[in-house]
């Protein structure tokens, strides 16, 4: 029953919206319509497979189709810094924090699409790299490659970004 399903995996498909998207009113959108087209295409579903990685795959490939501008990309990573930012102990660590954060947002920014989607799916939201193949409709040896080379991308572009920041 999509009731119990939603009940059950909402929340997963909310928390990867809303870092996949800008706005929090688009990801509430993306989830209603997530689950209303898992609902049409559960004749695609595999019995007995886990439904968490169907259902994010679903949401990344309709969050895929409304991307149009490179200033939707943009805002969409400005939302990660409304992400509430856990106490610390001195001003100046909670400063260093946020620019480590605006740093991570930047570097993301950088990254393609697919590079960006299979870090998102993986590292953020918890994916295995088969569960994450199977959400975005991609052999499992594109994710592991794909994931390998977002990650070695991240970090130059972290070191890159660093650079500039100290040279001005």
């Amino acid at each position: 029953p999509l009731g119990e399903l939603f009940d059950r995996h909402h929340a997963s498909v909310r928390a990867f919206a809303q870092r996949l998207l800008v706005n929090p009113a688009d990801a509430d959108d993306l989830v209603q319509e997530t689950f209303l087209t898992a609902s049409r295409a559960a004749a695609s579903f595999e019995p007995g497979a886990a439904a968490k990685p169907f259902l994010l795959g679903v949401a990344a490939q309709l969050a895929r189709r409304r991307r149009r501008s490179f200033a939707r990309l943009r805002a969409m990573l400005s939302s990660f810094s409304e992400a509430p930012v856990p106490p610390r102990e001195t001003p100046e660590q909670a400063a260093v924090a946020a620019q480590e954060t605006e740093l991570l947002q930047a570097s993301l920014a950088r990254l393609s699409d697919d590079h960006r989607e299979v870090l998102l799916l993986v590292d953020m939201s918890g994916l295995s790299g088969v569960d994450a193949a199977k959400a975005l409709g991609v052999p499992a040896g594109t994710v592991w490659r794909r994931l390998h080379e977002a990650r070695l991308e991240l970090r130059e572009r972290i070191e890159e970004d660093r650079l500039m920041a100290h040279e001005c």
